[in-house]
């Protein structure tokens, strides 16, 4: 009877997780735009606050909080557009610069290994050969087309599969646009709302709770609120900081795009280990194909190295503090579930939903073991696990003698 039981929940539970997850995909559209105006609310509300101690309304306050979101949100696209536009007008010539490494490091691989990616190099650096038959094809496509033999009905077609081919594309370019901008709009109006309402959000929660655990739930509240607060502001301090270390070392290692690079690197911190690898990878690719000499490799490695101690025993302890971390094998998993759920919009909320959803299970005494499951506490090698992490901190305590 037992076992029956257990099976029953077990089910229970499975079903429910499916239908919870399919229909966080249906309603992705709705809940996507707001799940981004929660998280901006509690970036926002330390500035609402100050701004209604000098004697702003609720109402000027919140929309001054989302002018200057909308602001800085702009100032970051159009950086990254830049380098953008950079990297793609000065695609010719890295194109040309990195072939030749790559066919001689697959040569290298085939000889060695028997791994040959030919093929696969072929798609993208096409070798002048394929680009003369190409050509060529284009240029009998085009004299036959020109023929005075050519069928008219043919040639009609053809120009009519172009046309709508074309069409299509710009339709579809417009309407993923029209859906980005839309998903803006909502979302920046979502935030002035939640600004201007929060305390009303918050009486209406706490009238859940009959009148003697209201005080007690009120406490659990406002210490997950500050909690989030901090963690969230925290976050984006560090992504800041982050980034502008890597800019100045790998701008003066010679390293081109830097800002790009950085900011992309620094992005990736959010998940531990693995984000800070591929960030630096992905500079020493740029800096092999771009030419470096020893030098700015060197200036690579010592920045990431310098950056790995700063954030670990200088800026995370506190700015962010250890009482929110997320443990890795749970970052790495929230963010693949939220990559295959919302796309990179989930993988960017999941680590800072996790890390509120710890801070709400560690202040309520009934969920406190998934808190504990969740976060960090008593893991066993944390600390050997960061080889940099280990040698700046042996590094920092001969220095400070």
């Amino acid at each position: 009877m037992k076992a029956k039981q257990i099976l029953f929940i077990l089910t229970l539970l499975i079903v429910g997780t499916y239908f919870m997850l399919l229909g966080t995909i249906e309603a992705a559209g709705f809940l996507k735009p707001f799940a981004v105006a929660i998280l901006l609310t509690l970036i926002c509300i330390p500035l609402c606050r100050k701004l209604e101690r000098w004697k702003f309304s609720r109402a000027l306050a919140a929309l001054t909080s989302v002018v200057i979101s909308l602001l800085l949100f702009l100032s970051f696209f159009v950086v990254l557009s830049a380098q953008v536009v950079n990297i793609s007008e000065r695609w010719p010539e890295i194109k040309t610069s990195i072939q030749p490494k790559l066919e001689e490091f697959n040569k290298s691989l085939a000889e060695k290994t028997g791994l040959d990616f030919g093929e696969e190099l072929g798609e993208f650096f096409p070798s002048q050969d394929s680009n003369s038959v190409n050509q060529s094809a284009k240029t009998e496509t085009a004299a036959v087309a020109n023929s005075p033999n050519q069928d008219a009905s043919t040639q009609g077609s053809s120009t009519e599969k172009i046309a709508a081919k074309a069409a299509s594309e710009v339709g579809s370019l417009l309407k993923n646009f029209f859906n980005f901008i839309s998903s803006a709009v909502l979302t920046l109006v979502y935030l002035f709302f939640l600004l201007l309402y929060r305390n009303k959000v918050k009486l209406s929660i706490l009238k859940f709770f009959n009148s003697q655990n209201r005080k007690e739930a009120e406490d659990v509240m406002n210490n997950s609120i500050e909690l989030s607060l901090n963690f969230i502001v925290g976050r984006l301090i560090l992504i800041a900081f982050l980034a502008v270390i890597y800019s100045i070392g790998l701008s003066v290692s010679g390293i081109e795009n830097a800002i790009l690079i950085s900011v992309i690197a620094a992005i990736l911190s959010l998940v531990p280990f693995i984000g800070n690898i591929i960030g630096y990878g992905l500079a020493m690719v740029m800096a092999l194909f771009a030419g470096a000499e020893v030098g700015g490799i060197i200036g690579v490695s010592v920045t990431f190295g310098i950056a790995q101690f700063v954030e670990s025993y200088i800026l995370e302890p506190y700015v962010v503090g250890s009482k929110v971390e997320v443990n890795p094998l749970v970052t790495i998993v929230v963010v693949i579930l939220g990559g295959s759920i919302w796309g990179i919009v989930g993988m960017i909320l999941s680590i800072p939903i996790t890390g509120i959803a710890k801070i709400i299970f560690d202040a309520t005494p009934s969920l406190e073991p998934l808190g504990y499951a969740l976060g960090e506490e008593d893991l066993e090698g944390a600390d050997e696990q960061n080889f940099l992490s280990k040698w700046g901190q042996k590094l920092w305590s001969k220095v400070s003698k």
